[in-house]
């Protein structure tokens, strides 16, 4: 069923600083480039623009790319425009904001905002988060670079792309199943897992399941859906017959659904209605 600094001006700084100026004048510069780097001296993020504006604190930017570095993961951001505060060390992102990954993950949405101390971007845009055979879209999200995790708060519609098992007679061809839930929906990519929290239903061609919580399990390999497993209040509709189950394990690849710890199974006699 069924994610010291120096500024490429001919300035350099060897702080989380810049070098002086007269705050009172307003600087536009362009080839605007900013890295940062840890103790170590390992890159921690670079911040490229077309131009840049300096007022104050803040930097306004135009045609903005960047790179977040990670131990295992890598973030690349781009943007039409947005701004970086100095004092924070936060980048606000707009029109048409794009996170990817290098692993082929891709977060669309209008606007974020990239703590690049805390490691993480937010947003409270609606977001499409897209991953090989996995579309999601949602409410609101957060990506943890150094947890390796990702959040779509509320409102999540997710559609999976998957073979038809053989036992269709359809193996060849492609099939969706589509999984909406009130939310939150948490991905782990250190355990190659994605939970959808609260009123979740998924649909496809072989009809409809309901929980309370759905785990999807990727392989770490393929990054592809290997298992889903529905826990608390499963409920499993197909036409008239209902069966009813604490939990249910889907076995992607074989087409097999497991239902273990005693499923009740509820079967609609036409007889008996007429």
């Amino acid at each position: 069923m069924m994610i010291s600094l120096f500024l490429v001006l001919g300035l350099s700084i060897c702080s989380p600083c810049f070098a002086q100026e007269n705050k009172e004048a307003e600087q536009e510069i362009e080839g605007f480039s900013l890295v940062q780097y840890d103790d170590d001296g390992a890159k921690k993020w670079k911040l490229n623009g077309k131009t840049a504006e300096i007022e104050g604190d803040r930097v306004k930017i135009d045609k903005i790319s960047a790179l977040a570095f990670g131990e295992e993961v890598t973030l690349k951001l781009k943007a039409g425009q947005g701004s970086f505060d100095r004092e924070e060390s936060t980048v606000r992102l707009e029109d048409n904001v794009v996170v990817k990954t290098i692993d082929g993950t891709t977060l669309r949405t209008d606007s974020l905002d990239w703590d690049t101390k805390a490691k993480n971007v937010v947003t409270d845009e609606n977001v499409t988060i897209k991953k090989a055979d996995f579309e999601v879209k949602g409410k609101g999200a957060e990506v943890d670079l150094e947890g390796k995790s990702a959040e779509v708060k509320k409102d999540v519609t997710a559609n999976i792309t998957s073979m038809a098992p053989s036992y269709l007679g359809t193996a060849d061809k492609q099939q969706t199943t589509t999984i909406t839930c009130d939310g939150p929906l948490e991905i782990n990519y250190k355990k190659n897992r994605a939970a959808f929290l609260n009123n979740v239903e998924v649909e496809d061609r072989e009809g409809n399941l309901f929980a309370d919580r759905i785990d999807l399990y990727f392989n770490p390999e393929t990054r592809r859906i290997k298992c889903v497993v529905a826990r608390g209040n499963v409920r499993i509709v197909n036409g008239e017959n209902v069966t009813y189950s604490e939990k249910a394990i889907y076995l992607v690849d074989e087409g097999r659904v497991i239902l273990p710890k005693r499923p009740k199974l509820v079967i609609q006699n036409e007889n008996a209605k007429q």
